[in-house]
């Protein structure tokens, strides 16, 4: 597993310490890099002071305004959170390794900002969510403290094979979920008030299952077939 395919991905950081902490992990473990996304501060230069030996990182930073964004590329999405999810199971960082090790394309492990985490609509943007066990007293860790564990969970499984078939980006699958979206709510499926519900269950079983490049097409043509098709035949009635 090629850790140069992870990229640490920080939403809306408010400490630019954590920052250069996050970024003095990135190197510690091999991972590819690091990501910002609509930080509090860009005041990178303080980040310097934590980032000892791992300036190159911080160097070659990049910073999106939008999450959507910055997934889109990658094969395989993660969010951390502290919170047990209602309606979403949640994986342990030894099963975030393996998920990683099995997809061998880019993947993103995104981290919330240290005050709220990730919302729930964040983390619908995400195949699986991750959650470190902690003692009850003390549920939540330091964002730097999170990439630490996570970073060293990855690279503990860095040496095994890179599977050989392509899987399809976020950006794909999102352009099948949107034809989904339309086909579904045309003949009634989705519940119109809540519409992502239902349909964000149907998408991350298509990441879970690994969906090459051309499956995701396909899917993507056939839900834009079926919705065209439900179209012309309410209009003509």
């Amino acid at each position: 597993m090629p850790l140069g395919n992870v990229t640490f991905v920080l939403h809306r950081p408010r400490s630019v310490d954590n920052v250069g902490a996050a970024a003095r992990v990135v190197k510690n473990f091999g991972i590819g890099r690091l990501v910002l996304v609509d930080p509090l501060s860009f005041a990178f230069a303080r980040a310097e002071k934590l980032a000892v030996g791992a300036e190159d990182v911080l160097e070659r930073m990049f910073v999106h305004r939008d999450l959507r964004e910055a997934l889109a590329p990658m094969a395989f999405v993660a969010g951390t959170s502290s919170r047990l999810l209602r309606r979403r199971g949640s994986i342990g960082p030894t099963e975030l390794s393996r998920r990683v090790a099995a997809v061998g394309a880019p993947c993103a492990l995104v981290f919330g900002d240290e005050k709220r985490g990730l919302s729930d609509d964040e983390l619908e943007l995400c195949e699986e969510v991750c959650r470190i066990e902690t003692e009850p007293e003390q549920p939540s860790l330091n964002l730097a403290q999170a990439c630490a564990i996570l970073g060293f969970a990855l690279h503990d499984r860095a040496g095994e094979p890179v599977p050989p078939s392509p899987r399809a980006t976020q950006r794909e699958l999102w352009e099948a979920e949107r034809e989904a979206s339309r086909a579904l709510s045309e003949c009634g499926f989705l519940n119109p008030q809540r519409p992502k519900l239902v349909l964000g269950e149907l998408v991350r079983s298509w990441a879970r299952a690994g969906l090459s490049p051309r499956e995701a097409g396909l899917w993507r043509n056939a839900f834009r077939k079926l919705a065209d098709e439900l179209e012309r035949r309410r209009r003509a009635d």
